[in-house]
């Protein structure tokens, strides 16, 4: 694509719908911490051994996760931002004055 026909909407467009994908997972990982499963995703320190579980899971033919209905490499993704927090702000919750 050339400069002069790129649509700078598109970038828009992209966080829209990885937002959408992203939700998902999100909701699934909520339920699962009301049910006193999960720790809250901030202090959450299996994000690291579950990217390793969903791409197994999709290298292996996986195309939707069975809790959520939704695609392991969307919760792939979603344990990779957790991680990305982790390590940039710490283990604390976002309301934090250091957090985002």
């Amino acid at each position: 694509m050339t400069p002069e026909t790129y649509d700078p909407t598109e970038q828009q467009e992209v966080i829209d719908v990885f937002k959408r994908m992203l939700w998902a997972a999100t909701k699934d990982g909520g339920r699962k911490r009301a049910a006193g499963t999960k720790p809250p995703w901030f202090e959450d320190q299996s994000h690291e051994a579950a990217i390793f579980s969903h791409l197994n899971k999709w290298k292996h033919g996986e195309k939707v996760d069975k809790d959520s209905g939704h695609h392991p490499l969307v919760h792939l993704a979603w344990r990779a931002l957790a991680i990305a927090y982790q390590e940039t702000y710490g283990r604390i919750p976002p309301d934090h004055k250091e957090a985002p």
